[in-house]
Parts: C-alpha cells; sequence; structure tokens
C-alpha cells in the first residue's frame, strides 16, 4: 500500500530552501513576509508551522532561526 504524505505548501517550501541556503539565517515575520511576498499573517503561520516541526526555533527577540546541531 502507497502512504500518501501531506501536500507541501510552496511557501514553505521556499522558505525552507532560504534557511538552508543561509545557514545563518535569521528571520522576523515581517521580513519572512517581504521575503515570500505574502500577507504578515500567511508568514507568521508558516513560521510557527515550521517552528512546531522543531525545523525553525523562535528566538526570544521573535526571530526565527534553524537549530543550532549539537556539539559532538
Amino acid at each position: 500500500m502507497i502512504a500518501m504524505a501531506a501536500p507541501t505548501d510552496a511557501d514553505s517550501l521556499r522558505l525552507r530552501h532560504e534557511f538552508l541556503a543561509a545557514p545563518a539565517l535569521c528571520l522576523t515575520v515581517a521580513q519572512t513576509a517581504r521575503l515570500l511576498d505574502v500577507h504578515q499573517s500567511r508568514a507568521a503561520a508558516i513560521l510557527d508551522d515550521l517552528e512546531q516541526e522543531g525545523w525553525l526555533i523562535r528566538l526570544t527577540t521573535g526571530r526565527y532561526r534553524r537549530p543550532q546541531p549539537l556539539a559532538a
């Protein structure tokens, strides 16, 4: 049997790519909205989803970034 995965949102995919291309990237909701050319509420929802997945973390400053890998 083939298991179906949830569809990947194009905006979310693009944002993932931006964070992978620039590992030190750290964005606010407003910056994300400008980058993706979407409304701030849409940008906040995308960032929240990626945070819930553990793909991004939200700093106390309100910025989002990739989690740092643990040192070996």
